[in-house]
């Protein structure tokens, strides 16, 4: 067994702290931009959510990169950026959606982690700078952005309450995995498909929809049912895919 050496650490840990740094300089900057220009008094419910939601991101990207010894491109700041954004969305689950000149804030964040999620692979590709972490990083920022607007969507009764199962079947899906290998099952290789793509874009779609303070539940709630049927049936297709039905 390799002896690890105290440069070895050192390196180990500038490699994951450095990223987390950045996020947590972003939120911060963009609680006080968000205090100063347009919620005088966020309240302390607000910054717990905040806290919370930073923590809840730091720890995928911390996973990854202390996993793939890769230098963070400029593709890859672009998705930590994502992570940011996050961070700060996630204070309204603590508080629900706000009124007043806050009240496009939600729809404005989401649309932030939703849409760099474009950007970063374009920026990879232009640059040449398409990497296994940039790939990790991308995934797990997607989960939460889903995972998160969910929550949120179904907290304040804009979408049907089991719409949920839209952010949380990723992970029900990475936890069945670890399962099965747990148990000593077999897992195949999932299929590539482009049709979980479109229906991942058709899910942020349906949460950014309910977040914008022009429609109202009227409209979003049976669009969301309309999105989860075949997301879930897709899911389900993935499941029996990589479980190899047995």
């Amino acid at each position: 067994m390799a002896r690890e050496y105290p440069a070895d650490r050192s390196a180990g840990r500038q490699r994951w702290s450095t990223p987390l740094l950045g996020i947590g300089v972003l939120v911060v900057a963009s609680v006080w931009l968000l205090r100063v220009r347009l919620v005088a008094g966020l309240s302390p419910v607000f910054l717990v959510g905040v806290a919370g939601g930073l923590v809840t991101v730091s720890v995928p990207v911390g996973w990854a990169v202390s996993r793939v010894d890769e230098p963070i491109t400029f593709a890859t700041a672009v998705t930590l950026a994502r992570g940011a954004a996050l961070a700060v969305f996630a204070g309204f689950l603590s508080i629900g959606l706000p009124t007043g000149r806050a009240m496009w804030l939600p729809a404005v964040l989401f649309a932030i982690a939703a849409g760099l999620d474009t950007v970063d692979g374009a920026i990879a590709r232009a640059t040449d700078s398409v990497s296994e972490l940039g790939g990790r990083l991308d995934t797990e920022m997607d989960g939460l952005t889903v995972l998160f607007g969910t929550a949120l969507v179904v907290a304040t009764d804009l979408v049907p309450s089991v719409f949920l199962l839209v952010g949380l079947a990723r992970y029900l899906f990475v936890f069945g995995c670890w399962l099965r290998r747990r148990r000593g099952r077999p897992i195949s290789d999932l299929p590539p498909s482009q049709l979980r793509r479109v229906l991942g874009g058709l899910a942020m779609a349906t949460i950014w929809l309910a977040l914008l303070p022009v429609t109202g539940p009227s409209v979003t709630r049976p669009v969301a049912v309309v999105v989860l049927i075949p997301f879930v049936l897709n899911f389900s297709r993935d499941w029996l895919a990589v479980s190899a039905w047995g």
